[in-house]
């Protein structure tokens, strides 16, 4: 299988990517996106590992410090619902040369042009409408 290096345009051959997904609620949605794209590539495309329940910076940087593999190619898919820490976490991924999707930040920010409603920015808003 090759792999596309996103720092060099470099094709690594037989490098499992790792992609990280984040969240400062369960995770849920950003894992059902990942693995329905993984989906796309076949069952053991890529290796996903999980950090829910993240709700500061501090504890984004010591997942990273634990599990970034610098053999491997990797990204990260996150939901962050307070728009400071998607600009933190933005910044740190950034810092590290870490590719990453806001999956959340964008459907608000047009959501909130629509609508003219300033988002609440309540972590695990949607499992919490679900269970009503």
């Amino acid at each position: 299988m090759g792999i596309l290096d996103l720092d060099e345009g470099v094709v690594l051959e037989n490098v499992k990517p790792l992609i990280f997904v984040m969240s400062d609620a369960r995770g849920e949605t950003a894992n059902v996106v990942v693995m329905a794209a993984a989906a796309q590539f076949g069952p053991d495309s890529v290796d996903i590992v999980r950090l829910h329940d993240a709700k500061d910076l501090a504890t984004v940087e010591k997942f990273l410090d634990e599990n970034v593999q610098p053999d491997r190619p990797m990204a990260v898919f996150h939901t962050f619902s307070d728009k400071n820490m998607r600009r933190e976490v933005r910044g740190l991924l950034e810092s590290r040369g870490i590719p990453s999707i806001d999956l959340l930040g964008p459907a608000i920010s047009v959501i909130a042009t629509l609508s003219g409603e300033e988002p609440n920015n309540k972590v695990g808003a949607l499992r919490d409408q679900l269970a009503k």
